[in-house]
């Protein structure tokens, strides 16, 4: 194929523009809009699936709303495949070629891993959107423990998620956003505890920082402390909880339910 071009689906008209084209001669696809159930790429949409037409301009199957565009790539066979996710095409590839390129079965079979992959892709992308609008709504109301214990369980899990992606770039993107949230945390007003203490904003920082396994340095670096400075936090509260090292500290803030 000579060229290969797409975009995005709105999710409320169905309608896409095309975002990004590959081997293209002029700006004719430049942003240009596709409708559902109109072209090539609009039949498509529709039938959420593949569709082909091998000579475009001979072609009655489809509506002829982008010739303008097709005549001035000199296209001759187009190839249009929805990506779906969940039953919804989320996005459009199209290929093309400008002399006539016979399309079966085992050709569409050569796309798959594309398909796939772009696949994956946007699942990911739904992924880390999902959890930062959990987030961000969360964020909003963290006067309560246990908002911040799900707040400190999601920051966890990002990096979880981060480090079993396999994806250079994701997993970068989902460590900004974790670090991010972590700061969230300093919101916080702290634990009541029985005995009638409390465990500040930043002694539950701390503790949970020191639950991951951290050092005194690593949990300095991670909230802009001096080591020292988390030394102290970690004696005041081993002292609270009638503790005398941090791992009874770390087991008792399990047992209550603070952290994971």
């Amino acid at each position: 194929m000579d060229l290969a071009f797409g975009g995005v689906v709105d999710e409320k008209s169905g309608s896409l523009h095309i975002m990004s084209t590959v081997g293209a001669r002029t700006k004719a696809l430049n942003n240009l809009e596709v409708v559902s159930r109109t072209g090539l790429g609009g039949k498509a949409l529709a039938l959420v699936r593949p569709t082909s037409v091998e000579n475009y301009e001979a072609a009655s199957g489809i509506t002829h709303h982008y010739d303008h565009a097709v005549r001035s790539e000199s296209l001759v066979t187009a190839v249009a495949i929805p990506i779906v996710v969940a039953g919804t095409p989320r996005a459009l590839v199209y290929l093309a070629s400008t002399t006539e390129v016979s399309i079966g079965d085992r050709w569409f079979d050569t796309l798959e891993p594309l398909r796939r992959r772009l696949q994956h892709e946007i699942l990911v992308e739904d992924e880390v959107q999902a959890r930062l609008a959990q987030l961000q709504a969360g964020s909003a109301a963290l006067s309560s423990t246990a908002n911040t214990i799900e707040l400190a369980a999601v920051v966890r899990e990002l990096g979880e998620v981060s480090a079993e992606l396999g994806n250079a770039a994701m997993s970068a993107r989902l460590d900004r956003i974790r670090q991010r949230l972590d700061g969230g945390l300093a919101v916080d007003r702290g634990v009541e505890l029985p005995n009638g203490s409390r465990l500040t904003r930043r002694e539950m920082q701390v503790l949970v920082e020191a639950a991951r396994g951290l050092s005194n340095r690593q949990i300095a670096e991670n909230l802009g402390l001096l080591p020292n400075t988390v030394k102290s936090y970690l004696q005041d509260l081993m002292r609270k909880l009638d503790c005398t090292n941090r791992v009874q500290a770390i087991a008792a803030a399990r047992t209550a339910g603070w952290i994971d």
